[in-house]
């Protein structure tokens, strides 16, 4: 019997096919300590022209740092609000190219675990009881955790939508921690997700403000810069800090990043 022969042309199929650089929308997690700068980072999206409009959801209520910048803000009050956004991103939105959440860290802290445990009733907007105070089950810990896996993941997934001209960029940001154990810097989110979930996104970038000395006039001064670590890690104690950027491209770190600097990095062709 003679053999089918493999044919050059790629032959028409019921599913989208794409090479490996097909998507070319960033979707990144960005961690650090309170003060480090995530908000006015993720907040430079709505000056780059790939990443704006952007729509930020503000979570934490911490947005004043980009006063005077406009960018749309949200401020969902329940998950039913948080599950309106996200259904509009995925079916009709057309307006924005990126979005940001800030934070996921918050978001676990209150309308996960403040569901979980009855503090607020499914759908309302505040505390049931301000005086209570509940300590979370291990299976409490177990159900927010998988609430924030498959929260990461939708979000993420906005970035691949089959309507190529839908897909945003989708900007994470977190609280940092560092889990003892482990002896590591990462992500503030329970249990191992927060050692996990950089294993969801293309890019896991750790901001932090960091004091360097500069010449200026002749004389050498020393400032504070923004750093961000693109890859992991180790310090002088073993200590290490996560970091990641799938499309080598980045570098090792970017010294005051813009989502420009940073989108702009990972979207090139080389």
């Amino acid at each position: 019997m003679k053999k089918k022969g493999i044919t050059a042309e790629r032959p028409e199929t019921p599913f989208l096919v794409e090479r490996p650089q097909g998507s070319r929308h960033l979707n990144i997690i960005i961690y650090g300590d309170s003060g480090a700068g995530k908000t006015w980072l993720a907040g430079t999206a709505q000056d780059c022209e790939a990443t704006s409009p952007a729509l930020l959801i503000d979570i934490d209520s911490g947005v004043s740092t980009l006063a005077g910048r406009e960018i749309d803000v949200v401020r969902p009050r329940s998950w039913a609000d948080i599950q309106k956004i996200y259904e509009f991103l995925l079916h009709d939105n057309t307006h924005y190219k990126s979005v940001i959440i800030d934070s996921l860290t918050e978001v676990q802290r209150k309308f996960s675990m403040g569901t979980i445990l009855g503090e607020i009733k499914d759908g309302a907007d505040h505390y049931n009881d301000l005086g209570a105070t509940l300590v979370p089950t291990r299976q409490d810990w177990m159900r927010t955790g998988d609430q924030l896996r498959k929260l990461i993941r939708a979000f993420r997934d906005l970035a691949y939508l089959p309507d190529e001209s839908r897909r945003v960029h989708v900007v994470m940001i977190m609280l940092e921690k560092y889990d003892e154990k482990r002896k590591v810097i990462c992500p503030q989110l329970s249990g191992t997700l927060g050692n996990e979930c950089g294993a969801f996104v293309d890019v896991l970038a750790r901001l932090s403000r960091q004091l360097v000395t500069v010449e200026r006039d002749g004389e050498e001064v020393q400032e504070v810069r923004r750093h961000l670590l693109l890859d992991d890690y180790i310090n002088d104690i073993d200590v290490r800090h996560m970091g990641k950027d799938r499309s080598g491209k980045l570098g090792l770190y970017l010294w005051d990043p813009t989502m420009c600097d940073i989108v702009e990095g990972f979207c090139r062709e080389d």
